[in-house]
């Protein structure tokens, strides 16, 4: 005759699947690995902005990093190769903060792979002082133990291991699936966006008048708030700048941006609190900031998506400027970049004097 259950009985038993289930759930997560978290393979899964850049950080074998915002999510890894000796990845985050940088920094510190590191300074990476942090904190450190959001976490189990094991089978089965499939797994092209768009005068024009900050995203120094030199400070105090070769560069937005930070006002606190920041890393002998913020070309808006997203062939010039030393900021070079970027606006009024109706 068969025994009931008594309800202690039950109970252990229900404990005791639940923890194998609960275990087989942790170890599968180990061995499929879809955020990279324990090791980097690549193009084997597809890559996300937020859940996978951790993990190449800590895990892919390379020598050199490229840190920052969508303003360099289209460099050519192949060009910091084939013009800089360097084996790089890119961990970059659109509308990238001061403290998500400087947390890819310091966990690329602690992987102790990177040998050189290039770091883009938006305007709004000085002046905002943000707290913003969007990586998950579990997948910013090496410490396993508490990693079980990982092992049961509702992103890993219901978007990523279906879709990325669905991928590993048709790559066994050989079915051959949609180039972007691919680059969406390929560790290089990881946040390329520039596919995506048209980069011409009109569309900027357009995008310009359409919008109140003509898409300029993360680098509006108005977004500042307290005290933007105070808020520099506490950036480079986030990091240990002593170590590792630190190439620090403001990119080129395009003229458009200045004239319209000389329409609100912001601008010469802009260019002052670069002079700052110059001020502040100058004492490092393995720090280098290059400015390419007073380029001719910024003028040119068929270089350009919006006021201040550049083509791709715009990042392959700025790693050739890092082979050459080009643009190598200095402060008698400060002063001559920002005598460039006014009279760059006038060139750009006389080239589109249309700007000066759109808004």
């Amino acid at each position: 005759m068969k025994k009931n259950l008594s309800s202690a009985q039950w109970l252990r038993r229900f404990l005791a699947l639940a923890l194998a289930v609960l275990a087989v759930l942790a170890v599968l997560v180990y061995i499929i690995d879809p955020y990279y978290n324990y090791r980097a393979y690549d193009h084997r899964y597809k890559l996300d902005k937020i859940f996978s850049v951790p993990g190449v950080v800590k895990n892919y074998d390379y020598d050199a990093i490229v840190i920052g915002s969508s303003m360099t999510q289209n460099f050519d890894m192949d060009s910091f190769r084939e013009q800089l000796g360097q084996n790089p990845i890119k961990a970059t985050l659109g509308g990238i903060t001061g403290k998500e940088i400087s947390a890819l920094f310091n966990l690329a510190q602690g992987s102790g792979h990177a040998q050189t590191y290039y770091i883009c300074l938006d305007n709004s990476t000085l002046a905002a002082g943000s707290t913003e942090q969007r990586f998950p904190e579990y997948l910013m450190d090496f410490n396993m133990f508490n990693d079980y959001r990982y092992f049961w976490g509702y992103e890993a189990w219901m978007r990523f291991i279906p879709l990325n094991l669905a991928l590993v089978a048709a790559d066994k089965l050989g079915i051959e699936l949609p180039e972007r499939f691919n680059e969406a797994r390929s560790i290089d092209m990881m946040g390329e966006w520039a596919y995506l768009y048209e980069f011409n005068a009109d569309r900027v024009l357009r995008v310009y008048s359409e919008s109140d900050n003509g898409a300029a995203v993360n680098v509006d120094a108005t977004q500042a708030y307290g005290d933007p030199e105070a808020n520099c400070d506490a950036f480079l105090e986030s990091m240990d700048l002593s170590r590792g070769n630190i190439v620090f560069f403001f990119p080129p937005y395009s003229s458009l941006l200045w004239y319209d930070m000389e329409q609100d006002g912001s601008l010469d606190s802009t260019l002052a609190l670069k002079r700052y920041f110059l001020e502040k890393v100058s004492g490092y002998d393995n720090v280098k900031v290059f400015d390419f913020q007073g380029a001719e070309f910024t003028s040119d808006l068929d270089n350009y998506m919006d006021m201040s997203h550049y083509s791709p062939e715009i990042n392959d010039f700025m790693v050739s400027c890092f082979a050459s030393g080009e643009y190598l900021a200095s402060d008698e070079s400060m002063a001559e970049t920002e005598e460039q970027i006014r009279a760059n606006i006038q060139v750009l009024l006389s080239r589109y004097p249309e700007i000066e109706t759109l808004k």
